[in-house]
């Protein structure tokens, strides 16, 4: 009779080995496939906020929605304050929720599926669609947060707090002063108007850094320790999908991409039009007086968030408070 033989040890630790050497050559390659297929729905999730932007600025003259163009009437602390309108309410929580409040997009779009800071961007479950009673002008929901630095507000029946996290991922040009021109359907295949957000960088008001030609991170939690760095990019690059005035999404693998630029006071590598860092207000812009809190003579490109605005109607000055992580 014939004797089944069993494996001997040598030859199951050689089917061990194999297997080993199968998973650590195959995990690499479902990781990078999973973010790849984050990194294309966060395109399509981009180029449909874009292209909801795009629908709103056909009924409104070409514009994109800015809250103080289109609201008379400003809900704060559960309160209705007539003549409060204007740059005060602009910021980029109320922007987003106009285009929700009107059905051109969801809380859920507003959310990048890639989001590394999930501790303070999370996804809005309480949208208010009905306005309250007591507050019938409102046109949109106040306490969708565009930041978790966004001031505390009241709805109807919602409360939100300072604590309380933003439900939003991403970073808008910032349209304010001469920028509130680009703020706008002008089908620009280079101008940048909504993307991933981004970190902080060394000689930023300036240009890169001269030794290298390049833009080096700050030292520090918006710098190296950027929550964005990890959105799609890796621990010292930023990364991500941008969205243009022609409809079109682009990932881009650096901050400055190819095509935009900016016209320098001092020429940079002998040349005065020199890349356009899309997450720095170079304050060596031609024509610019900007400072670190007032933005509004800029034209390079700028997107960051915006948490509150604050300064006396109906004129100004007005301060930007812009929120980074």
């Amino acid at each position: 009779m014939k004797k089944n033989r069993a494996f001997t040890l040598i030859e199951l630790l050689v089917v061990i080995a194999i297997i080993a050497l199968l998973v650590g050559i195959l995990l690499p390659a479902l990781g990078k496939a999973r973010s790849s297929a984050r990194q294309l729905k966060d395109s399509t999730q981009v180029r449909g906020i874009v292209q909801a932007m795009v629908i709103f600025s056909q009924n409104n003259n070409s514009q994109y929605p800015l809250p103080g163009r289109i609201e008379p009437t400003v809900v704060a602390g559960g309160n209705t304050i007539t003549g409060q309108a204007g740059e005060n309410i602009n910021t980029t929580g109320n922007v987003l929720s106009i285009l929700i409040f009107n059905g051109n997009v969801s809380p859920e779009l507003c959310i990048s599926p890639a989001e590394s800071n999930t501790g303070q961007i999370q996804k809005k479950d309480d949208y208010q669609f009905t306005p309250p009673t007591a507050s019938p002008n409102a046109n949109w929901d106040p306490t969708f947060r565009g930041t978790p630095a966004d001031q505390a507000r009241t709805f109807g029946s919602v409360n939100t707090t300072a604590a309380d996290p933003g439900n939003q991922s991403y970073a808008p040009l910032l349209y304010v002063g001469k920028r509130k021109a680009r703020w706008a359907d002008t089908f620009s295949t280079t101008e940048a108007v909504f993307a991933n957000r981004g970190p902080s960088y060394v000689n930023g008001d300036f240009g890169p850094t001269p030794a290298t030609g390049r833009w080096a991170l700050t030292p520090d939690n918006f710098g190296t320790g950027s929550n964005t760095l990890l959105i799609h990019g890796g621990r010292t690059t930023w990364e991500g999908n941008v969205g243009y005035n022609d409809g079109h999404v682009q990932f881009e693998t650096k901050p400055n991409p190819d095509g935009i630029t900016f016209t320098s006071t001092t020429p940079i590598a002998n040349a005065t039009s020199v890349a356009d860092n899309l997450f720095v207000n170079e304050s060596n812009e031609r024509g610019s007086t900007d400072t670190a809190t007032n933005a509004t003579t800029g034209l390079n490109a700028y997107l960051r968030p915006i948490s509150n605005v604050t300064g006396a109607l109906p004129n100004g000055p007005f301060t930007y408070t812009t929120w980074k992580d």
